[in-house]
C-alpha cells in the first residue's frame, strides 16, 4: 500500500474539488501542499486560488499571497474574502495605496452594515500607517521638499513640550496641541494640518524635547510638511507657585523667522483662559482680523472640568502609541466626568472601533465562517473522509499526451509503471484501453486509474 499513497492523495484532492465536499476548516500553512496541487489541477478556480492566497498570507509569504489573490480576482471580481486578504498582504508589503484600494472595494461588497463598518475601521488603522509612511518619505525627500513652495495658509501645530516635573501634567502638552489646532481650525483663512500627521513626522524624526522648540528645527519640519507656518511651544510649572506658564511661537517655514509669540501664566485651574490668552496674541501678531462670530467661536471651551481634559490628553498619548484600548478607557473617564465633552465622546467612539479592528482576526474580517466557508460557493479542496464501507471511488484523469511528453501511470493490478518516452509510442496494457484508431498507445487517449479497496 505504500506505493499507492501519492495517487490516493492527489485523487482525493481532485474528487473533493470536482464533486464538492465538507466545508474546509480554514486554509492554513499546513494546507499549502494540497492547495498548491489543487491549484495546478484547477488554475481557473477562484475559490481554490482564494484559499491558497489565504494560506500563503498565514505563512507570511505575502508576495505569493498577493499574486495568487490577484489571480483569483481576475477570475471572479465578486470575491470579498480575496479583497480583504489582498489588502492585508499589501499592508505587509508596504503597498498602502493598494491596500486602501482593496479594502475600499471590499467595503462595497460587504454583506451588511456590520461587515462594512469593520472594513471602514480597518481603513482607519491604515490611515495611521499611511501617515508614518508619508513621514518617512518626506524625510527621504527633504532636499526636494525644501525647494518646493509651501501650501498657502497651511499651518502645522507641533506637539507642545511639557517642561515640568509632575508626570500627571505631562499629557497636557498633547491636549493643548489638539486644543490649539481645533481653535485655529475655526478660522476659514487657515488650513490646519492634522495633529496625527505632524505627530507622525515628529516620531519619525525622533526629535528631542529641545529640538521641538528650536525655530530652525521647526522650520525644517514645516517644509517637509509643506506648511507655510509652524506653531510650537512649551508648557511648564512656575517654580514656587501653582501656576502654569505657556509659551508659543509661530515660525515662517521658508526662512525660519519668528512671525508671532505668545506667553501667559495662570493657575492650573485657569488652563483654558491661559490657552485663549496665548492664542489671541498669536492671531493678532499674525495680522488675522477676526469677525465677531469668529471671536465668539474662539472663546468656547471644550470642557469646564480640568480632570476631564487631563484624561482626554492621556487618551491622545495612548492613541499616538497605538494603544487604542487604553485610549478608549481614558476618553471614557473624560466623558464620565463631563458628559458634554463632545471631543472626548468622538475620540472614545473612534478609539473603541480602532481597538476592535486591531483585535479582529483576519479570517473574521474576511467573513470566513467557523466551518471555513468563504461564502463564494464552488468546490472545496479538502479531501472528503474515506468511505470504508464500499470500494473506493474510481478516479478518472483525462490527458492528451503529445509527441515529446512523458507519461507515467500504474495498472490496477499493481504492475509496474508505464512510461511514454519523448517521441516514442508506448505499448500500453490492454487494461488501459486503446486510442481512437483502435491501436494501443495512440497519440490521443484516456488513462483510467482504478484504485481498489485493499
Amino acid at each position: 500500500m505504500t506505493s499507492w499513497a501519492p495517487a490516493i492523495a492527489v485523487t482525493g484532492v481532485l474528487l473533493g474539488a470536482c464533486a464538492g465536499g465538507p466545508a474546509p476548516q480554514g486554509p492554513t500553512p499546513a494546507d499549502l501542499p494540497a492547495l498548491e496541487a489543487a491549484q495546478k489541477l484547477h488554475p481557473q478556480d477562484a475559490a481554490v486560488l482564494t484559499r491558497l492566497g489565504i494560506a500563503y498570507y498565514d505563512a507570511k509569504q505575502y508576495d505569493h499571497a498577493r499574486d495568487v489573490l490577484n489571480s483569483a480576482l481576475t477570475i471572479n471580481r465578486q470575491n470579498y474574502p480575496a479583497y480583504i486578504y489582498l489588502g492585508l498582504s499589501y499592508e505587509e508589503l508596504g503597498k498602502l495605496d493598494s491596500a486602501r484600494a482593496s479594502y475600499t472595494t471590499a467595503a462595497s461588497q460587504a454583506k451588511d452594515a456590520a461587515q462594512r463598518g469593520a472594513v471602514e475601521d480597518r481603513l482607519t488603522l491604515l490611515t495611521r500607517k499611511e501617515l508614518r509612511q508619508a513621514a518617512r518619505q518626506a524625510i527621504a525627500q527633504e532636499a526636494a521638499l525644501s525647494q518646493a513652495p509651501p501650501t498657502a495658509n497651511a499651518i502645522a501645530v507641533f506637539p507642545f513640550t511639557y517642561l515640568g516635573a509632575n508626570p500627571e501634567l505631562q499629557p497636557l502638552g498633547r491636549g493643548l496641541t489638539q486644543l490649539i489646532i481645533t481653535d485655529l481650525g475655526k478660522l476659514p483663512k487657515l488650513t490646519l494640518l492634522e495633529r496625527e500627521r505632524v505627530q507622525a513626522l515628529v516620531d519619525e524624526m525622533a526629535l528631542n524635547e529641545s529640538g521641538r522648540v528650536d525655530p530652525g528645527t521647526g522650520a525644517r519640519s514645516g517644509r517637509m510638511l509643506r506648511a507655510a507656518r509652524v506653531v510650537q511651544g512649551s508648557v511648564q510649572d512656575v517654580p514656587g507657585k501653582t501656576d502654569l506658564r505657556l509659551d508659543a511661537s509661530v515660525i515662517d517655514a521658508t526662512n525660519s523667522s519668528i512671525v508671532a509669540t505668545g506667553t501667559g501664566s495662570d493657575p492650573l485651574q485657569q488652563l483654558f483662559d491661559l490657552e485663549k490668552t496665548v492664542l489671541f496674541r498669536l492671531i493678532d501678531q499674525m495680522g488675522i482680523a477676526l469677525t465677531p462670530a469668529e471671536r465668539r467661536a474662539l472663546t468656547e471651551r471644550p470642557t469646564a472640568d480640568l480632570q476631564a481634559f487631563l484624561a482626554y490628553s492621556r487618551g491622545l498619548v495612548d492613541e499616538d502609541r497605538g494603544d487604542y484600548a487604553a485610549a478608549e478607557a481614558d476618553y471614557a473617564a473624560a466623558v464620565a466626568r463631563d458628559p458634554n465633552f463632545r471631543a472626548a465622546k468622538d475620540r472614545k467612539d473612534q478609539a473603541q472601533r480602532a481597538a476592535q479592528a486591531s483585535a479582529l482576526a483576519p479570517s473574521v474580517l474576511a467573513g470566513i465562517t467557523p466551518g471555513g466557508n468563504l461564502g463564494l460557493g464552488g468546490p472545496s479542496v479538502t479531501p472528503p473522509p474515506p468511505d470504508r464501507s464500499s470500494i473506493l471511488r474510481t478516479g478518472v484523469l483525462f490527458t492528451i499526451p503529445t509527441i515529446g511528453s512523458t507519461l507515467t501511470s500504474r495498472t490496477a493490478g499493481g504492475g509496474g509503471p508505464v512510461t511514454r518516452e519523448p517521441g516514442v509510442r508506448p505499448q500500453l496494457p490492454e487494461a488501459l484501453g486503446s486510442d481512437n484508431a483502435g491501436q494501443p498507445g495512440g497519440l490521443l487517449g484516456t488513462i483510467l486509474i482504478i484504485i481498489t479497496r485493499p
